[in-house]
């Protein structure tokens, strides 16, 4: 039976480390001996980390066995490093992978507050509809006003979840009004489309 972490014995020390630096990126505060054990038992002995390549060709390295799934789940990364890395995998793969459910609830709240503001009557559908259709992500948890989460959201996803929102709930306040201005000053043209229709 394969040993992954026999396996790193086979390369020197630099590769090993290579990686744990590479991993350590996403993290805020990382602890290398806990993510040296993790890398060892998780990741595939290779000097690729000590090459100078980009996120996407690790995502595209099938010899690495994929371990960024496993990597989110044991350390719940919530960084600006590891937003970049998130939106690099759902570029090349549609997989976003962190979770609401490892955020502070009330940065889901803020953003549920912000999409329950177009629409005329409470929707008890709206918090699923964000877990489904909103990347959680770190630069929302320093969003400081509706305004600048409508920014993170539009640079994270483009105005693909504002449409789908329209959509669903065919919004129509004057708060939608004001959301959709700031979608075409940021250049969504679909949204100016649909403004222009409902005006």
């Amino acid at each position: 039976m394969f040993d992954m972490e026999d396996s790193w014995k086979n390369y020197d020390e630099d590769a090993l480390m290579a990686a744990v630096n590479y991993f350590a990126e996403f993290l805020e505060k990382p602890d290398k001996e806990i993510l040296r054990e993790w890398v060892m038992t998780h990741v595939p002995a290779t000097e690729v980390f000590t090459g100078d390549m980009d996120d996407g060709d690790f995502l595209d390295n099938e010899a690495l066995l994929d371990p960024f799934p496993e990597f989110a789940e044991a350390f719940s990364p919530h960084s600006e490093r590891w937003d970049l890395f998130c939106i690099t995998c759902e570029d090349m793969s549609g997989v976003w992978l962190q979770e609401w459910d490892t955020f502070d609830p009330k940065v889901l709240q803020e953003v549920v507050e912000l999409f329950a503001l177009f629409v005329k009557e409470p929707h008890a559908e709206i918090e699923d509809w964000v877990r489904d259709n909103i990347n959680p992500s770190w630069a929302l948890e320093f969003a400081q006003d509706y305004e600048s989460q409508v920014d993170v959201i539009y640079s994270m996803m483009g105005e693909a979840p504002f449409l789908a929102f329209h959509e669903k709930f065919a919004p129509g306040t004057k708060e939608w009004t004001w959301c959709c201005g700031l979608l075409i000053d940021m250049g969504a043209e679909d949204i100016e489309e649909i403004d222009s229709y409902e005006a």
